[in-house]
């Protein structure tokens, strides 16, 4: 490859990405506008408290992004088993929804959904939209009562205004458990003796904070050579089919490639393309420090009722003891979604006196007393929002990037693309072996990227 990759954005895909490539033999230049690189995993910390941007973990299947998280954390990790809930009408319940947990619910609801189940196989449903999708799969009962708030509360976009892709690759990662059936009485039946003798994969996390694999990565790129330049943003400029040049600040790269991770309606700005109606949420963060413990001991729970302000609320000291300054402390990473640059997002701080008295509310802590500090974190283009018609606008997105013979697409937002942390290593080990042998190394494969060997 003559001249460096260059890696736009020094998130998840961006990192991995580069720290491969490097490995392979190339040289690599990462840039990442914030003040530390892990784009939207990164953690920040005050007081001894650490947060997340949102509840991180990794969870996966795949032998070669463990392979690569074991090289990388090297055992300086912890693992647990998924707890997480949502809250219901006053109470809180086990999540993802098992089809055993129907019998936890209120009894009139779970006759209501029992119907549901024992009738929605003789229904037909046109599964054009995240509505009829979930419909299909949980009937109306539950999709009312648990899917349909949520979604409308998170999005900012009603349901049948939302493509099923929302449920398929987004909430179905978030909330629903994908294995199980439910669309009838007989799937639920076989799903339910399924569950049984389950044995869940544990969650893994760094001991120190989702900041910590990230810095381990960031030194093995610089120890061998790489530049991650932070606190920077980035600029393209496009001619006859190719990026020709990278601005990195006022500092202007001429690449072999670019790998772009950065909103793909970025991307088309600088290129002077049409830009597509691709829009992504904004995340308001209210990183709550608490002086005591908490009486609910899950990971995350998820709060759909339109009386609650927040989202989703995160307990970063159940993924590790080290994200608290001891052992009474708790920190809440309390969510919001909005729009960037909306009331919400302009007037967040105003808003933090609100959400004290919902965690009250929420039974999380007895009284604001308990509350030693709250900082307010913006956080933009966190998730792609997947109305009707994104397929249509990503497809012409695509195309007209695609004559950019070098410009490569990865990553959440770079792919518009609602994903985890493992998926999206996953995509770097998948787009690097096919760069590599786009380059002449026919030999490299995954499980050799995982584990180091290629070069």
């Amino acid at each position: 490859m003559d001249g460096p990759v260059v890696i736009v954005g020094g998130g998840v895909a961006g990192l991995v990405s580069a720290q491969l490539l490097q490995e392979a033999g190339a040289k690599v230049v990462v840039i990442e506008r914030n003040a530390e690189v892990g784009g939207l995993a990164r953690s920040m910390r005050y007081d001894g408290f650490s947060f997340d941007v949102g509840p991180h973990r990794f969870h996966t299947e795949n032998p070669n992004v463990k392979a690569y998280l074991d090289r990388v954390l090297k055992g300086d990790a912890t693992l647990f088993p998924r707890l997480s809930e949502v809250y219901f009408q006053g109470s809180y319940y086990r999540w993802p929804l098992h089809p055993k947990n129907l019998l936890q619910l209120p009894l009139p609801l779970a006759l209501r959904s029992g119907v549901d189940l024992a009738i929605n196989g003789f229904k037909e449903y046109d599964l054009d939209t995240f509505e009829q999708y979930v419909l299909k799969q949980y009937g109306p009962t539950l999709y009312e009562h648990f899917f349909r708030g949520y979604s409308e509360k998170f999005l900012g976009i009603h349901p049948r205004e939302t493509h099923p892709d929302w449920a398929k690759v987004g909430i179905n990662r978030a909330i629903i458990d994908d294995k199980l059936q439910m669309q009838n009485l007989a799937q639920l039946a076989k799903s339910t003796l399924t569950q049984f003798n389950k044995v869940e994969i544990p969650f893994m996390y760094p001991t120190e904070g989702m900041q910590q694999a990230w810095q381990k990565v960031s030194a093995i790129i610089r120890a061998k050579g790489g530049r991650i330049l932070t606190g920077t943003k980035a600029r393209l400029e496009g001619k006859n089919g190719k990026i020709e040049h990278v601005w990195a600040g006022e500092e202007r790269i001429t690449p072999s490639m670019v790998i772009w991770t950065a909103p793909i309606t970025l991307a088309m700005k600088q290129l002077n393309l049409e830009i597509p109606d691709l829009p992504y949420l904004g995340l308001l963060l209210y990183n709550v420090c608490v002086e005591s413990d908490v009486p609910r001991k899950y990971q995350w729970c998820y709060y759909g009722e339109d009386d609650l302000i927040f989202n989703r609320i995160s307990i970063p000291k159940f993924f590790s003891p080290a994200t608290v300054p001891n052992a009474k402390a708790a920190g809440l990473c309390v969510e919001l979604t909005c729009m960037e640059g909306d009331t919400r997002w302009q007037n967040a701080e105003r808003l933090t006196d609100w959400v004290v008295d919902d965690l009250v509310k929420v039974g999380l802590i007895k009284s604001r007393r308990q509350v030693h500090n709250v900082h307010v974190e913006r956080i933009p283009e966190s998730y792609p929002i997947y109305h009707k018609h994104y397929p249509r606008e990503l497809e012409k997105a695509r195309r007209a990037l695609g004559q950019f013979e070098n410009l490569h697409l990865a990553g959440r937002t770079g792919m518009f693309w609602y994903n985890n942390m493992d998926h999206s290593i996953e995509n770097a080990m998948q787009l690097c072996k096919r760069l590599l042998r786009d380059a002449g190394r026919a030999d490299v494969e995954e499980s050799a990227l995982a584990q180091g060997i290629a070069s």
